[in-house]
């Protein structure tokens, strides 16, 4: 087995817009108006979705964080005035799953959720894909879980900037 990957974007801000519509098109709506202002959305995600409304959360690099904000709010009257909130200093750690201990995404998740609660570390957030892992948190916690994920899966860290 070679080394964990662990792959760190820091300096990151999520938006989270609470109360959208359920209604088809309104991620569309919110994601269009930022990739027209040339904004990379880093990181997205329906947070919670009830049969009327939704959240939706994205994260943008902070040299990104003035011109997204004002993009949101260009856009209130199409998605419904949300109520919005806005976190600073997030961080994404991900992990190459054929690089850990783990033979399922569910496993892996399971191990680093479970080791990075023992430890007090806020997971904002967790998603897989077939071969990757994906954790939200607060950026001050990242070297911290990227060290105890590595010790997890048996592995030293290593973290690359993207």
């Amino acid at each position: 087995m070679s080394d964990v990957l662990l792959t760190r974007r820091s300096k990151m801000v999520r938006f989270t817009c609470h109360h959208i519509p359920a209604r088809p098109g309104m991620a569309g709506k919110i994601f269009n108006a930022l990739g027209s202002a040339h904004i990379n959305v880093i990181h997205m995600f329906n947070a919670e979705h009830g049969e009327s409304e939704g959240d939706i959360s994205f994260s943008v690099g902070e040299n990104s964080f003035e011109k997204a904000r004002e993009v949101i709010e260009g856009i209130t009257n199409d998605i419904g005035s949300p109520d919005l909130t806005i976190e600073h200093d997030i961080a994404i750690l991900s992990f190459d799953l054929e690089e850990t201990v783990c033979e399922t995404v569910l496993g892996t998740m399971t191990v680093a959720l479970n080791v990075l609660s023992r430890q007090n570390i806020d997971v904002r957030h967790i998603a897989g894909s077939r071969n990757r892992i994906f954790l939200v948190l607060p950026d001050a916690q990242a070297d911290r879980a990227s060290n105890i994920l590595s010790r997890a899966l048996k592995e030293d860290p290593i973290i690359h900037p993207i």
